[in-house]
């Protein structure tokens, strides 16, 4: 990877915020992490803080993951890929079945995950975009 992509993480556990941010830094991603949707909103309002990905949590402390996702499009500038991850939801949920059918998340990955899931799926994501 010539320029590291960055990566923001919106989890409310802060051991996955530094698992996912550990395995993605070594992976030659950067990235930048926040605990609530309102700190991610904070985040993207600032276009100089680009992301080229963002992994959203589907339950925050503050708001749904579904209902982020919705008010990033919204609120923000922020046409980045997202990418829900969930020990909530399964895949086969409809409410995870409809943003990935209305493309309002790229992807979809259930908690625990593996390193190579997930490392998988967002080199999916990326190369689409």
């Amino acid at each position: 990877m010539s320029e590291r992509q960055m990566v923001l993480i919106v989890d409310d556990e802060l051991d996955v915020c530094w698992a996912l941010s550990t395995l993605l830094r070594q992976h030659g991603f950067a990235t930048a992490t926040v605990t609530s949707g309102a700190e991610a909103l904070r985040w993207l309002a600032h276009p100089e803080q680009a992301s080229q990905l963002i992994l959203i949590d589907a339950k925050l402390g503050d708001i749904d993951g579904a209902d982020l996702a919705k008010r990033i499009r919204a609120e923000t500038s922020c046409i980045s890929p997202m990418i829900m991850v969930s020990g909530y939801f399964y895949k086969d949920d409809s409410l995870v079945q409809e943003m990935l059918r209305t493309s309002l998340i790229a992807a979809f990955v259930t908690k625990p995950f593996h390193h190579d899931e997930i490392l998988k799926t967002i080199r999916v994501v990326l190369s689409a975009e």
